[in-house]
């Protein structure tokens, strides 16, 4: 979760949430737990936190029902939702409001038992691959997308795809890049 440089405040933010609710520890008892997306890669636009959980335990469920609970016992946590994606691989326990020094954060867990449906080897890949050009198209483009309520549905995946892969560097490029998608997404 730590980033070669000192990270941004909203990434700082989101590491002390991590830390103050020892979320790492807690998943760790399931599994491989790492926090993934923006927050590990240092491009924190909206305030939301993804962990991913890889575990060995097939009843996922069993899982579900473990963290849930735990997550109920903090003070700061009112209402944990889960959300069947089974048909994805997963299942995720999500806490809608959390509060931050500069406002509420959203805290996504996602729980599975397939590497492949983790955001493991993303986060790797781009980590080693990022570039300082790259972080600036790419948070001018996730910036316009979340004034617009866009940022949302892996909408961030999509971002990262089309400025490291078809190398978009701004906001009018990334419209192009949509606008080739067969469904409009990528």
């Amino acid at each position: 979760m730590t980033a070669n440089r000192a990270g941004t405040p909203l990434k700082s933010e989101a590491e002390g949430i991590v830390r103050k609710l020892s979320l790492l520890e807690l998943l760790r008892r399931y599994g491989e737990a790492r926090v993934v997306g923006s927050v590990a890669l240092d491009l924190v636009v909206k305030k939301d936190i993804d962990i991913h959980v890889l575990t060995g335990e097939h009843d996922l469920f069993r899982v579900v029902d473990s963290v849930y609970r735990a997550l109920l016992e903090y003070e700061d946590i009112r209402d944990v939702r889960i959300s069947d994606y089974r048909e994805r691989a997963g299942i995720k326990v999500g806490i809608d409001t959390y509060p931050g020094n500069s406002g509420n954060w959203s805290i996504d867990i996602w729980i599975t038992d397939r590497a492949d449906a983790t955001g493991f080897a993303l986060v790797d890949r781009l980590s080693k691959e990022l570039r300082q050009e790259h972080r600036e198209a790419i948070l001018e483009i996730k910036r316009a997308c979340y004034h617009r309520g866009l940022l949302r549905d892996s909408m961030s995946n999509t971002i990262y795809e089309a400025v490291m892969k078809a190398g978009v560097q701004d906001l009018a490029g990334f419209q192009r890049f949509l606008s080739r998608q067969p469904s409009g997404r990528a």
